[in-house]
C-alpha cells in the first residue's frame, strides 16, 4: 500500500503537465513508436540485471548466470542493429555522435548508479551496525537528498554563468571524496550523516548542470529524444546501482562470516562505498572530457 502514496501526485503531475507545459516549437513529423525496439531492449535489460542479482547466490560461473549474460548481449546487439536501420528508432543513436551529449549521458548514468547505490546500502549499516530504528535510520538518510535539494538550484544558476563542466567535475569529485571518507570513517550515525550531506552537495552540484548540458547539446528537433534518453539513463543507472551495490555488499559481508552481523555489515558497506567512489570518479572523468563551455540557455 505504501506505493499508492505517490499515485495522487503522479496523477496531478500528468494533468498539470498536459495543461501547463507549452507546446514545442520544434516538433518533428509524427512517427510510430518503435515497439520492436522495445521488445528487444526489455529482455536485454531483464537478463542483465537478473544475472547481476543471481550472481551472488549461484556464482558467476553458473549456467543460469552465464546464459542470462549471453541473452543480454544478444538482445542488446539486435537492439542496436535495429536502431541503426529503422526510420523512427526508440533510441536515436545519431545523438551519440555529439561528444558533449555522450559524455553527459555516460556521467549521468554513473551518477544515478552512485546515488541510488548509496541510498540502498546505508539503511543496512544504520540498522545492523548502529542499532538504529527504521525511523531514525530514515532520518539519517534524508541528509543526502536534503543537501542535494538545497544545492541543486544554486548549481543550476551557476551553470548558466560558468558552464557545466567545472560544476559537474567538482560535484563528482566531492561525491567520491564523501564516499571514500564514509568507507573509512563510519563509527556512528552522526559522522555518517555529515558524509551523506557531503555526497548530497556533490550530487546537487552535478545533476542540474549535467541535465541542462545534455539537453543543450541536442538539436531542437531532437529535444524529445534527448529527454527520453535522459530519463532512460536515470532508470538504468538506478537499477544498475542497486544491482551492483547488492552484489558487492553481499560478497564483502559474507567474506567475514565469523565477525558478527554488525562487523560484517561494516565490511560490506566499506567495500560498496569504495566501488561507488570509483564510479563517481569515472563520472568526473566523463564530465571532464565534455566539449568546451556548453551554452545552457537557447
Amino acid at each position: 500500500l505504501i506505493f499508492f502514496v505517490n499515485l495522487p501526485a503522479g496523477i496531478l503531475g500528468c494533468v498539470a503537465g498536459w495543461y501547463l507545459l507549452p507546446r514545442s516549437r520544434y516538433l518533428a513529423k509524427r512517427t510510430h513508436f518503435d515497439w520492436w525496439g522495445l521488445a528487444l531492449f526489455a529482455p536485454a535489460s531483464v537478463a542483465l540485471f537478473g544475472a547481476l542479482s543471481k550472481a551472488r547466490e549461484v556464482g558467476f560461473d553458473s549456467v543460469m548466470v552465464l546464459s542470462m549474460f549471453v541473452i543480454a548481449v544478444l538482445f542488446l546487439g539486435l537492439f542496436l542493429w535495429r536502431e541503426q536501420h529503422v526510420d523512427a528508432p526508440m533510441v536515436d543513436l545519431n545523438l551519440f555522435r555529439n561528444s558533449s551529449f555522450s559524455a553527459g549521458i555516460a556521467s549521468g548514468l554513473l551518477s544515478y548508479a552512485v546515488l541510488f547505490g548509496i541510498l540502498f546500502v546505508v539503511p543496512f549499516l544504520a540498522e545492523r551496525s548502529f542499532g538504529l530504528s527504521t525511523g531514525i535510520a530514515g532520518l539519517t538518510l534524508t541528509t543526502l537528498p536534503a543537501a542535494l535539494g538545497i544545492t541543486a538550484p544554486y548549481a543550476g544558476r551557476m551553470a548558466d554563468r560558468i558552464g557545466a563542466r567545472p560544476l559537474t567535475v567538482a560535484g563528482m569529485v566531492l561525491t567520491a571524496a564523501g564516499l571514500l571518507t564514509a568507507a573509512v570513517f563510519h563509527q556512528n550515525a552522526g559522522v555518517l550523516a555529515v558524509e551523506l550531506a557531503a555526497i548530497g552537495v556533490g550530487m546537487g552540484l552535478f545533476t542540474p548542470p549535467n541535465n541542462a548540458a545534455i539537453m543543450a547539446s541536442a538539436p531542437h528537433t531532437q529535444s524529445g529524444s534527448a529527454g527520453g534518453l535522459l530519463n532512460m539513463t536515470r532508470s538504468i543507472g538506478t537499477a544498475l546501482g542497486v544491482a551492483l551495490t547488492a552484489l558487492v555488499f553481499g560478497f564483502a559481508s559474507e567474506s567475514e562470516p565469523t565477525a558478527g552481523i554488525a562487523l560484517m555489515t561494516k565490511h560490506g558497506f566499506a567495500a560498496t562505498a569504495v566501488l561507488l567512489a570509483a564510479m563517481a570518479l569515472a563520472a568526473a572523468g566523463f564530465a571532464a572530457i565534455r566539449g568546451g563551455r556548453t551554452r545552457l540557455s537557447h
